[in-house]
């Protein structure tokens, strides 16, 4: 997340409203004529809606691309490239799906088409659940088209996010220690996640990230009163490989961030 600006709108989804859009990609496969005989799910974002197309689309052939976008540590190189090649011969005369969770440049899955292409597939087609007008690849099958910019929480990496959100508003804010309520009101006020919405799609999780939080030495925690361990945050951001507002700018896929 250290590319951000400080703030940012967030979403919060459930596991309910993704698999909704699985169900519309999947609708939209059908509708198309389209008969995949394998779906590739990038990771770490599209495995869930590739499991789930599998079962929608009546398919037992599965299998994952990793990509990523950097080159050493900290350093993005200028394309995204495949960190786990593929076995010779998966594809080979396959039409083939390939399915992540969001779109943001497009340049994750557009390398991904063009990878799986190189490898003796047949038909290739993209699909993915949401998809950034700020994307310059246009998938064949989208779930929902998002007109403004968002980082969109998945519920796959609902703690990893939640963890780098609440680590990066106590940084920023830097006037702890906080209470639970002080907390929800950091994230409220630099990423318009309302404690309503919140709880609704992911309730009652607030003090299980917390608890996390203090199992992974981020936070301290004294009298319900919540402080950051020394060396938690860099630059007041949290150090992450993953994240699923920019789902093709991160290394694993996820949204918008694994895409994280």
């Amino acid at each position: 997340m250290s590319d951000l600006p400080d703030e940012f709108d967030c979403t919060i989804t459930n596991w309910e409203y993704i698999y909704d859009l699985c169900r519309e990609v999947s609708d939209q496969v059908k509708a198309d004529h389209f008969e995949p005989d394998v779906v590739v799910a990038l990771a770490r974002g599209g495995w869930f809606a590739g499991r789930v197309l599998c079962d929608f689309l009546g398919l037992d052939d599965l299998t994952s691309l990793k990509m990523e976008h950097y080159v050493g540590t900290g350093e993005k190189s200028g394309e995204p490239t495949v960190r786990y090649p593929m076995p010779e011969g998966s594809v080979d005369g396959k039409d083939v799906l390939i399915i992540d969770d969001i779109a943001d440049t497009g340049g994750s899955i557009e390398r991904a088409h063009e990878y799986v292409t190189d490898r003796g597939a047949g038909e290739v087609r993209t699909a993915t659940l949401q998809l950034l007008q700020t994307s310059a690849f246009e998938p064949e099958f989208v779930g929902e088209r998002l007109d403004e910019w968002a980082w969109i929480v998945y519920p796959w990496n609902f703690i990893e996010d939640m963890v780098d959100l609440i680590s990066g508003v106590m940084a920023k804010d830097g006037d702890g220690p906080y209470d639970a309520g002080e907390i929800r009101g950091l994230l409220a006020e630099y990423h318009g996640v309302d404690r309503i919405e919140m709880e609704i799609a992911q309730p009652g999780r607030l003090r299980e990230v917390l608890d996390e939080m203090g199992r992974r030495d981020v936070l301290a925690e004294t009298d319900g009163e919540y402080t950051l361990v020394d060396g938690a945050v860099s630059g007041g951001t949290v150090e992450t490989d993953g994240g699923t507002a920019t789902g093709d700018e991160t290394t694993d896929g996820g949204t918008a961030t694994d895409e994280e």
